[in-house]
């Protein structure tokens, strides 16, 4: 089966094997995906808001990350319904979790996802442990672990 792993900065379209985003610490793993056309994008950001509107990496941003998403699938011809999952945010020292710039990045993350109208279907947040997002996009099946 075809792999295609998602690093931080670093997004990925996949129409078919396992996307998989490892090690999910303070930053948020996001994966959106359409099960009718089996296409999904993987994204593994690590900040919430682009200081300048347009990020020449908009994978590093989730305000610019999201949008970057659905203009790919718009120009695959790939539209809504999708199913959004997220996990990440973790707290990296042992701060109370409203201090954590994780559990800041989780809501620019969700901001960006609610103003493209794209609710979290699934979520793993916070805490102090890393995770990792697996999609196996021809079975249309998504843990994380």
């Amino acid at each position: 089966m075809k792999e295609i792993i998602v690093r931080p900065m670093q997004c990925a379209i996949a129409t078919g094997g396992l996307l998989r985003i490892d090690r999910i610490g303070s930053g948020v793993g996001i994966v959106i995906f359409n099960s009718a056309y089996k296409v999904a994008a993987g994204v593994h950001v690590l900040r919430g808001e682009s200081p300048g509107g347009d990020a020449d990496n908009p994978a590093y941003y989730a305000n610019t990350a999201i949008p970057y998403i659905l203009q790919e699938f718009e120009r695959r011809g790939v539209s809504k319904p999708f199913s959004v999952a997220v996990a990440g945010a973790a707290s990296m020292m042992s701060m109370p979790d409203k201090d954590n710039a994780g559990s800041k990045l989780l809501v620019a993350v969700k901001a960006a996802l609610a103003k493209e109208g794209l609710p979290v279907k699934l979520e793993e947040t916070g805490d102090v442990v890393i995770r990792s997002i697996l999609l196996n996009v021809d079975a249309g099946k998504i843990k994380i672990v």
